[in-house]
């Protein structure tokens, strides 16, 4: 009997997506240990360049850990990079191809996440994907095809779940994409709106009521149209003071602890700088807060709210099969989302106070940085969760507190 090939799933940016190599401002070889699967390794004892094989075994370290995680690559003591790392450029792929790469370096930034298809995205931690998801109104735009160029991918099979359960997760990812991409509703409306669907549809989800998840997803599609309530901007809460108050404090309290990224320190000291410019009491970096939020960066949503829209997009085709999958609460993912959109557009509105301006190459900068020194951990985002559960906006209307 033939076997049917998976097809791969990919958005627009990923067909576009060439590494930048030694231009990139912010290279994945350094800082992060770079490992080596069982394979690759292998296939290093293969490589007849003389010379390169040894450099290989001499920064080569055996750890044994998993066949994903066979080995792993020495850091330069002086530079943080890679040990293979020169001129900016992998040694590897420079002498013998991209063949010889591992799945950890031919895989990155791609996330492929394996269903009934092959979902292919990318992580902004990367900064030419950065500019490519955020800067092009076509980057969300889907199409199918049967191959990947690029040799030794690893992918992330989703794990399995019964029909029933799956055909609710994908419903749900369904709408909420289709939610996110409705531009009748500004893109705060549209957080608050699939606000409405995780509230409403978490516990049903969790304790199996799936015939019920999915007569709600009709009724919903429904009274997106009919329902003024939820149609209405106006009626759900906000109170920018707190809104403030609750982003600034608690990305302070964290900030020691998680803070590595050179260039993510750049905008910190921006967004610092910035906000305190007319002066750092409460009061005095409220007012910097809303008068730079409506002289600024209000403005520059208006013109360019589909890169704020392709970040929200990419985040949940990316991350909410696997989170979800993996029984993760819908509620949760919302409230992570909705964090992470806010502490985006915090720091953005101190930079534009510093810098009299807020442009693309700013946000790019910020949401890249942001990405790479916050996300290849759930540590950050746990915390902020527990945070907020602790402070008592765990809910809906205290969502919109941070949204509006």
């Amino acid at each position: 009997m033939q076997v049917m090939q998976k097809e791969y799933l990919t958005p627009q940016y990923i067909r576009q997506f060439q590494c930048t190599g030694a231009a990139c401002e912010d290279t994945c070889c350094s800082l992060w240990e770079i490992t080596i699967d069982q394979l690759t390794y292998e296939k290093y004892k293969q490589i007849p360049d003389t010379s390169l094989h040894k450099e290989i075994n001499k920064n080569l370290v055996r750890n044994h850990k998993s066949k994903e995680s066979y080995a792993s690559f020495k850091m330069n003591q002086k530079t943080g990079n890679c040990s293979m790392l020169c001129d900016g450029l992998c040694t590897i792929q420079a002498k013998v191809g991209e063949t010889f790469l591992s799945q950890t370096c031919s895989t990155y930034p791609r996330i492929l996440n394996e269903a009934d298809e092959i979902e292919v995205s990318a992580l902004l931690s990367c900064p030419e994907i950065a500019r490519l998801v955020l800067l092009s109104e076509d980057a969300m735009n889907f199409t199918r095809t049967h191959e990947l160029h690029t040799p030794n991918l690893r992918i992330n099979p989703l794990g399995s779940l019964t029909d029933k359960k799956k055909l609710c997760i994908q419903n749900l990812r369904d709408i909420t994409l289709e939610v996110l991409s409705d531009r009748q509703f500004s893109l705060q409306h549209r957080l608050i709106i699939i606000g409405v669907l995780m509230d409403n549809t978490d516990e049903l989800l969790r304790s199996g009521a799936y015939d019920n998840v999915l007569s709600f997803l009709d009724e919903f599609r429904g009274e997106l149209v009919t329902n003024e309530e939820l149609r209405n901007y106006g009626v759900f809460p906000s109170d920018d003071q707190i809104q403030f108050q609750i982003l600034n404090n608690t990305l302070m309290a964290h900030l020691s602890e998680f803070l590595w990224n050179a260039r993510y320190n750049e905008c910190m000291n921006e967004y610092l700088t910035g906000i305190q410019s007319n002066g750092s009491s409460l009061s005095e970096s409220l007012h910097t807060y809303r008068s730079v939020r409506e002289q600024i960066y209000e403005p520059y949503l208006r013109e360019k709210e589909f890169i704020f829209e392709n970040y929200v997009i990419n985040h949940v085709y990316q991350n909410f099969m696997t989170d979800i999958y993996a029984g993760g609460s819908l509620f949760d993912f919302f409230v992570k989302l909705v964090a992470d959109c806010s502490f985006i557009r915090l720091h953005l509105i101190g930079m534009a106070a510093y810098r009299q301006e807020l442009t693309d190459d700013m946000v790019v900068k910020l949401i890249q940085s942001y990405t790479k020194n916050y996300k290849f951990s759930n540590k950050f985002l746990n915390a902020i969760l527990k945070d907020i559960k602790d402070q008592g906006y765990y809910s809906l209307g205290g969502m919109s507190l941070l949204i509006k």
